[in-house]
């Protein structure tokens, strides 16, 4: 486990699940273990710690990690650019019950090897848990290979944490308004009520905008807006 796999017919995969909901997890664990008899479960979780902590341990890494996009706090885009800055040696299979488009950039530059939507996981999983295991994107999707990724993340990350000098990044309308929100204390449910939007759409903008901020977190994201006053 941990390096990138043989696709000999006769080779497993080892793959680890994550996803917040615990049906939804179980359900997606059964569905891939059922796939292909070289496919094997090492273990799945609902906890974003959990998973991390095990794709950094030797003898729990998988090789390739089926990551939910939408994960309550964290969104599976920032589990992906964690875990590719470290390593290229894990492939990173995204999925969503929601539409693509919106998280399909976010998956890019976190380094994910491909983006798929949940209803379509027994014809589009197979392949991309193959093309992941060995660090390459399906082919045609304009994803990265895991070692493009790993480099071009490691070379951003020099930056992260302060504003460029001179420079405001440009939040997009919506992404000022969930950050305005939170700084106003309201709740992620409250803000994809009042915006008409689900929240793992609340949890995209809070990521798209902590990027452009190279802030660490929400937290962060929202002292740099009141220093800068962006918001």
């Amino acid at each position: 486990m941990g390096g990138m796999t043989d696709l000999s017919d006769s080779h497993t995969i080892s793959i680890g699940v994550l996803d917040n909901d615990s049906l939804a997890l179980n359900a997606i664990a059964v569905m891939t273990s059922r796939l292909s008899p070289r496919f094997h479960i090492i273990w799945s979780t609902t906890s974003p710690a959990m998973a991390l902590q095990r794709c950094m341990t030797h003898g729990a890494r998988p090789d390739v990690l089926v990551v939910d996009m939408a994960l309550g706090g964290i969104t599976g885009a920032d589990i992906c650019a964690r875990i590719r800055r470290r390593t290229p040696t894990i492939g990173l299979v995204c999925v969503t019950s929601y539409d693509l488009d919106p998280y399909r950039q976010d998956a890019v530059e976190a380094g994910a090897q491909c983006l798929i939507a949940k209803d379509d996981i027994v014809k589009e999983l197979p392949q991309a848990i193959r093309c992941a295991a060995q660090g390459e994107p399906v082919p045609g999707t304009g994803f990265p290979t895991a070692r493009e990724a790993n480099r071009k993340l490691n070379e951003g990350h020099a930056t992260e944490g302060r504003l460029p000098e001179n420079d405001k990044p440009s939040l997009s309308s919506r992404e000022r308004d969930v950050l305005r929100l939170y700084a106003h204390g309201s709740s992620t449910d409250e803000i994809a009520a009042l915006l008409n939007v689900s929240k793992g759409s609340v949890f995209t903008y809070v990521n798209r905008a902590c990027r452009k901020l190279h802030a660490a977190d929400r937290k962060e994201a929202l002292a740099i807006c009141a220093r800068y006053d962006l918001l």
